[in-house]
C-alpha cells in the first residue's frame, strides 16, 4: 500500500513539473523585439520589405507579358517549359473563384502584396521609435523609414493598378480586433490615390538622389524611383478620369469625331 503511495506521489509531482517545464519559453525563438535589437537585424527586416516586389519582366508573375495575344507559345507546360500562370490567362483559364497571379493573396504566380504592406507596416513602427535599434544613426533611420514608406506606397499602387478601389491598410490590425474591425472596405479612387502620393511626399526628401555605394545598395529606392511611382499614379488616375468622362453622357458627346470636327 505504501509503494502505491508513493508511486502516486510521484506522478502527480512529475506532471506538475512536466507543466512547469512546458511553460518555459525555448531559446533561439525569433520574436519582434529580436528583429529590431540592432542595426544588421532591422536591415534584414528592411530587405523582407523588398523582397515582396512584383518582377516586371519575370512571365509567370507579370500578367502584362503573357495574359494577352502579344507573345504565344507553343504549350503552357511540358518537359522543358511551363508558364501555367500568366500564360493561363490567355488561355482563357482566368476565374472568379480561383483567379490566376492572385497578387491580393499571393497565390498562383502572385506575391502577398497585404502581407507585404503588413511587413512595411511593422518596420516603419518600430525603427521610428526611436528607443529600438539604438546602434541605427538618424540619417540612416529617416532613410530607411522613408524606403518602407515608399515600399508600403508601391505595394498600394501595384494593388490599385489590378483591383482599382482597395482597402488601405495604414497601420495593422491587432490580434485583438474584432470580426467587425477586420472586415475593412474598399476605399474610393480618389482616396487610394491621395494616400499613395501623401505617402511618397513624406518619404521622397529622405531618399538619396542616387546609390552612392552600388556594391551594397544597389536596387535599393532613390527619389527618382520613388517620384516616379507618384507620376506612375497620378497618370492612372488621369487614365479613369477619362474612361469616366467618356461614360457620361455629357462627354461622349465632347468627344464624339462630329463634336471634334465641328470645333476645330
Amino acid at each position: 500500500m505504501k509503494i502505491r503511495e508513493i508511486l502516486a506521489a510521484l506522478a502527480v509531482s512529475a506532471l506538475c513539473g512536466c507543466t512547469d517545464y512546458l511553460d518555459v519559453v525555448p531559446d533561439n525563438i525569433a520574436t519582434i523585439e529580436m528583429a529590431f535589437n540592432n542595426r544588421a537585424n532591422a536591415e534584414k527586416y528592411l530587405a523582407t520589405c523588398y523582397s515582396r516586389i512584383p518582377l516586371y519582366g519575370n512571365q509567370h508573375e507579370n500578367p502584362g507579358l503573357t495574359a494577352g495575344n502579344d507573345i504565344w507559345y507553343y504549350t503552357m507546360e511540358d518537359h522543358y517549359f511551363s508558364n501555367t500562370w500568366a500564360f493561363g490567362i490567355a488561355n482563357g483559364l482566368q476565374n472568379v473563384s480561383d483567379p490566376i497571379n492572385n497578387y491580393w493573396d499571393g497565390i498562383k504566380g502572385g506575391k502577398p502584396l497585404y502581407q507585404a504592406i503588413r511587413d512595411c507596416n511593422i518596420f516603419i513602427e518600430n525603427v521610428s521609435d526611436r528607443s529600438r535599434v539604438t546602434d541605427l544613426n538618424e540619417t540612416d533611420r529617416r532613410r530607411w523609414i522613408a524606403e518602407a514608406k515608399t515600399l508600403k506606397a508601391y505595394y498600394h499602387f501595384y494593388l490599385f493598378q489590378l483591383y482599382g478601389p482597395i482597402p488601405i491598410v495604414d497601420v495593422n490590425l491587432p490580434i485583438s480586433a474584432t470580426e467587425e474591425e477586420v472586415r475593412i472596405k474598399r476605399d474610393k479612387v480618389e482616396i487610394v490615390v491621395n494616400y499613395i502620393v501623401n505617402l511618397i511626399n513624406e518619404a521622397a526628401e529622405d531618399l538619396p538622389l542616387k546609390i552612392q555605394n552600388e556594391a551594397t545598395e544597389m536596387g535599393r529606392l532613390t527619389q527618382p524611383a520613388a517620384l516616379a511611382i507618384k507620376a506612375k499614379t497620378l497618370l492612372l488616375l488621369s487614365l479613369i478620369t477619362i474612361c469616366r468622362c467618356r461614360r457620361s453622357t455629357l462627354c461622349r458627346s465632347r468627344w464624339s469625331p462630329h463634336h471634334s470636327t465641328k470645333h476645330q
